[in-house]
């Protein structure tokens, strides 16, 4: 009796409901909240199928669900929609099991769940990159009750056209990735004919190309099977200790790798992806080694800045140092940044790039110097990461009124298309006193959109812009209007790579105040001192995201 009692206790303690079904789902014995899934008491259930309790789209899932139960003897808490009686939708975590002394009956325990799966009922998610960021937390979970998640990738050439004509197949197919994957919600569908799925490791890439085959033949859609292929990578680190790079890998880093192994297959075409399976796996074991080796370079901060001086070009003194990243080993910062960006450790990156700029500004102001305002590159990733700017807001305000000559750059080619929430992101940062600077002026289709639309104190002409109007034509008008635009504005522009004086002059006559480049210096360790910068145009002043004339 006490154990019996014992474990009663045990099942309330995880569910909110306990259901006992049939075979086929009919609700024979129902006890606990009721969870607004019948109109007056829990046992108006009875009798009930559970099929009844769930939107009709979600049908198939379930079913499957059900199939692998009556196969395994147990289904691991798993998201699932129900539809409660007055016709509300809420998502449910709902796990299951089988007793050999009752093989005519299914247990389940169903709990409203904390958090509702960003899939709608029936079908994958569609946002890759929501689910490659839900990587790290999904392998956590996985890792802490020691249940190893492989990642397997699809590939079905030819399947849209098809599906175009029969809509059920692209249900069934889904429906099926969902129930072998991860909670229930861990299938993506990366474009029409691609999909990805985290899921127990025990599930094998020839049971998933089974399946699906067998799927596409009950639908009718044989000929798609020679078209199937299927790739499946660890998403966890060997238990042995070995020479393997994936040895003791920390969760995040494996994450970071599945992510940069997935917008691999995302990026290739079907051609490339023949003999990808070995390739797959190795580049995995290659970038979790690069990922650690990334990560300890930022860790142990084995980098360091130098410093490029801004020359107004009116007086030839120094106005600003951009700040430069030179990291240890490595004969360029650029593929470097590049990975950082990929494996989303820029954000780690770029807030100790900041310190360190603003590190440079208090030694000097220690040893009596006059130091120029310092500028550093943000990547636009961190720059919309929400943790970022609040770390970087700590810090702007941990160094008082130094942080005011710190100034931020960013990349025109990033600005586009997300012009607004990065307005909103520099007016946050304008507030605390640091100003910004497009950058990269030229590379982009719309300059005239971006100086028009971001509130922004200096905008940098790309050199190569530069190059093609010193040679006239279309470039030149090009410039000649960016110059105009920003001098209504109240933009101040610089001249990117100007190593000749030819080149200084040229900017001189096209308004342009401010030059970079070799003819003026070029990158060094030390922060040059220069005089307090000059003001903005004296009609003008721009903070935050508002403009205000004096």
């Amino acid at each position: 009796m006490l154990d019996r009692d014992r474990f009663i206790a045990f099942a309330f303690a995880t569910a909110h409901l306990l259901l006992e079904t049939d075979n086929g789902g009919r609700i024979t014995f129902a006890a606990g909240a009721r969870c607004g899934l019948a109109e007056r008491t829990t046992e108006d259930l009875v009798g009930k199928t559970l099929f009844d309790l769930i939107p009709e789209e979600e049908h198939t899932y379930f079913r499957l669900l059900m199939n692998r139960l009556m196969e395994r003897g147990k289904l691991d808490p798993t998201h699932v929609v129900f539809r409660t009686a007055a016709g509300q939708r809420f998502s449910s975590l709902i796990g299951g099991c089988r007793l050999p002394s009752y093989v005519d009956r299914c247990f389940f325990g169903l709990s409203i769940a904390t958090r509702s799966p960003d899939r709608p009922a029936g079908h994958c998610l569609t946002d890759l990159a929501a689910f490659t960021a839900s990587l790290a937390g999904r392998l956590t979970a996985s890792d802490a009750v020691e249940r190893n998640q492989a990642l397997s990738m699809i590939l079905i050439e030819g399947l849209a056209p098809w599906t175009l004509n029969d809509p059920t197949l692209r249900e069934g197919l889904e429906a099926y990735l969902l129930s072998v994957s991860s909670d229930g919600d861990a299938a993506v569908r990366v474009d029409d004919e691609r999909y990805a799925v985290l899921h127990p490791e025990d599930l094998t890439l020839e049971e998933i190309r089974g399946d699906i085959g067998r799927l596409l033949t009950d639908r009718g859609a044989h000929a798609l099977k020679d078209a199937l292929q299927v790739w499946q990578v660890p998403a966890s680190a060997p238990e042995s200790a070995g020479t393997n790079p994936r040895d003791k890998a920390p969760v995040t880093d494996i994450a970071r790798a599945l992510a940069h192994t997935l917008q691999a297959f995302t990026g290739a075409a079907p051609e490339d992806l023949d003999a990808a399976g070995p390739q797959l796996i190795h580049t995995l074991n290659t970038t979790i080694a690069r990922v650690q080796q990334a990560r300890a370079v930022i860790e142990a901060r084995d980098f360091e800045l130098v410093f490029q001086p801004v020359i107004n070009l009116i007086t030839r003194r120094p106005q600003i140092a951009e700040a430069l990243l030179r990291v240890s080993n490595t004969p360029s910062p650029r593929p470097f940044l590049s990975f950082a960006e990929e494996v989303g450790l820029i954000v780690d990156l770029d807030r100790l790039v900041c310190r360190a700029a603003l590190d440079a500004l208090a030694d000097a102001q220690r040893q009596g110097q006059s130091a120029l305002d310092v500028s550093v590159n943000l990547s636009p990733i961190s720059l919309n990461n929400p943790r970022f700017l609040e770390q970087l807001e700590a810090i702007l305000l941990s160094y008082g009124p130094l942080a005011r000559k710190l100034m931020i750059e960013v990349t025109e080619s990033a600005a586009l298309g997300q012009l607004d929430s990065l307005n909103r992101v520099l007016g946050r940062l304008r507030r605390l006193g640091v100003r910004v600077c497009l950058d990269d002026i030229g590379q982009g289709a719309t300059p005239f959109l971006s100086l028009n639309a971001l509130h922004v104190d200096f905008a940098k002409i790309d050199g190569r812009l530069l190059a093609g109007a010193m040679a006239g034509g279309r470039e030149l008008a090009l410039l000649r209007s960016v110059s105009e635009i920003a001098g209504h504005s109240g933009i101040e522009l610089i001249g990117e790579q100007v190593e000749t004086d030819e080149q200084r002059q040229f900017l001189r006559a096209n308004g342009i105040r401010y030059g970079q480049g070799f003819l003026f210096g070029a990158p060094g360790p030390t922060l040059p001192e220069g005089t307090p910068p000059a003001p903005l145009r004296k009609n003008m002043r721009r903070r935050g995201e508002e403009e205000t004339w004096l």
